[in-house]
């Protein structure tokens, strides 16, 4: 077999190893440091509360979530005006300067006129220790 052809062989060889071989050396997380699931950072219930939608947000220890990726749209709902209430200050390597929140939120939506079968979708991101989740929605079902 020519060097040349040789060589090329080996180097494609190598190249379709790389991936497996780079999978294997990256770090493992440390035993007991488990990330949680995000359905589990950010635990959400909801009701509605007359005109309005009431949602609760639990926030997972050393989780937390940002102000401004809050929004909610409606679906067959049509949403009156809403904003965010004001958070702690923050800043991280991510999104710099911000606001968040830990532990619990409460939101109150309100809903000026909704059809049958409509919907919220809620867009929120928020990080733990070391990872941010990303950018998340969850359907609040009125019924």
């Amino acid at each position: 077999m020519k060097p040349a052809l040789l060589t090329a062989a080996l180097i494609g060889l190598l190249l379709m190893l790389a991936p497996f071989v780079l999978e294997w050396s990256a770090p493992s997380p440390p035993p007991g440091n488990r990330v949680l699931p995000v359905e589990q950072a950010f635990v959400i219930s909801h009701r509605r509360d007359g005109n309005a939608v009431r949602v609760d947000i639990t926030i997972a220890p050393d989780a937390y979530l940002y102000r401004h990726t809050l929004s909610a749209d409606g679906q067959g709902v049509e949403l009156g005006h809403w904003q965010p209430p004001a958070g702690e200050p923050h800043e991280d390597e991510y999104f710099g300067k911000s606001e968040i929140y830990r532990r619990q939120l409460t939101l109150s939506l309100p809903v000026a006129s909704a059809t049958s079968g409509g919907h919220i979708m809620l867009h929120y991101q928020g990080c733990t220790t070391g990872l941010c989740y990303p950018p998340q929605q969850r359907v609040l079902a009125l019924n």
